[in-house]
C-alpha cells in the first residue's frame, strides 16, 4: 500500500478528472439525441453544468500537490512534448479551458439552438476523450514493464465511461424532473454505464493479474493490493445495480439512484487506481 499513499495526490487527480470528463462526454451524448428540451431544462442544465467543472478544477489542484513545491508547475511551459506527464496535464487544461468556455457561453443564452450546443458541447467532449487518452499514456513507461502497456488507458476510459455517465446523468436527470428524456438518451446513459464497468473491470483485472504474475524479489503485487479486490467488486456491482434500478423510476427517485452511484463509482474508481499504482514494479525489482 505504500504505492498507493505514496501516489495519493494522482490517484485522486485521475479518479476525480476522468469523472468530470465522462460527465461532458453523457451530456454531449444526451444533448445529440435530445432535440427538444424545453427552456427551464436548459437553463437548469447550464446551471449544473458548474458540478463536473468543480470535479475537474479540484482535480487539477490534486495534480500540483504531487509536485511537492507548486513552483515546479512553471516547469510544464519548458517540458511540453518531451514529458508523458506534462502532456497529461496540458491537454487536461485545454480540456478544461474549453469546458469553461462552454459554461459561460451557456450561461450567457447564445447556445439555445440545438445546434451551436451540439457542436460545441461535441468539441468539449472530444477534447476530454483525448485528454483521458493522455491521462493513461502518461504512465507508458519502459522503466515500469507492467504500466507500458495499453491496460493503463483502458481502466481510465473505464473510469470516464462509468463515473462520469453517472454523474452526467444525474445532472441531465436534476434538469428535465420528471420529463423523460427523449431520442433514447436514457438507453444511451445505461449502455455507457454499463460499457463504462466492463471496461474498468477488464483493464483492472489484466494490470493485477500482471503484476501478481510478475516475479519480483522486493514487491509482492498480490498481498499489496489484493485488499482492495473486494471492495473493489463491492463498489462496481453495486454501481451497476444504481444504474439499473434508476431507469426503473423517474424524477428525484431516478436521480438519487444515479447520484448515489457516481459517489460508490468514485470510490471504486479511486480503488482502481490504488491497484494500479500498486502494480508499479520496476525492471530493477
Amino acid at each position: 500500500m505504500d504505492a498507493v499513499i505514496k501516489e495519493l495526490p494522482l490517484a485522486l487527480f485521475t479518479t476525480l478528472a476522468s469523472v468530470g470528463i465522462g460527465a461532458f462526454v453523457a451530456m454531449f451524448c444526451a444533448i445529440y439525441v435530445n432535440k427538444s428540451m424545453g427552456a427551464g431544462s436548459i437553463k437548469r442544465l447550464d446551471k449544473l453544468t458548474v458540478v463536473p467543472i468543480v470535479f475537474c478544477v479540484v482535480a487539477l489542484i490534486c495534480a500540483f500537490f504531487h509536485l511537492g513545491d507548486p513552483l515546479h508547475a512553471f516547469n510544464i511551459v519548458n517540458t511540453i512534448g518531451a514529458s508523458p506527464m506534462t502532456n497529461e496535464i496540458v491537454a487536461f487544461c485545454v480540456f478544461l479551458v474549453l469546458a469553461l468556455v462552454y459554461w459561460l457561453v451557456a450561461l450567457t443564452g447564445k447556445l439555445e439552438n440545438h445546434g451551436p450546443r451540439v457542436v460545441l458541447s461535441g468539441v468539449v467532449a472530444l477534447a476530454g476523450l483525448i485528454s483521458c487518452i493522455m491521462m493513461g499514456l502518461a504512465y507508458a513507461l519502459p522503466a515500469i514493464p507492467i504500466w507500458n502497456s495499453p491496460w493503463g488507458t483502458v481502466q481510465v476510459l473505464g473510469a470516464m465511461l462509468l463515473g462520469g455517465t453517472l454523474l452526467g446523468g444525474a445532472i441531465l436527470n436534476m434538469s428535465v424532473g420528471n420529463t423523460p428524456l427523449e431520442g433514447e438518451a436514457d438507453g444511451r446513459i445505461r449502455l455507457l454505464a454499463m460499457l463504462g464497468c466492463l471496461v474498468l473491470i477488464i483493464g483492472t483485472a489484466v494490470l493485477f493479474g500482471m503484476g501478481a504474475s510478475a516475479k519480483s524479489a522486493m514487491v509482492n503485487i498480490a498481498a499489496n493490493t489484493g485488499t482492495l479486490i473486494v471492495p473493489l467488486v463491492l463498489t462496481i456491482a453495486f454501481s451497476i445495480v444504481a444504474v439499473a434500478t434508476a431507469f426503473l423510476g423517474k424524477g428525484a427517485k431516478r436521480t438519487g439512484w444515479l447520484t448515489c452511484g457516481t459517489i460508490i463509482a468514485l470510490v471504486a474508481i479511486f480503488l482502481a487506481r490504488g491497484i494500479f499504482y500498486g502494480v508499479q514494479i520496476g525492471i530493477g525489482l
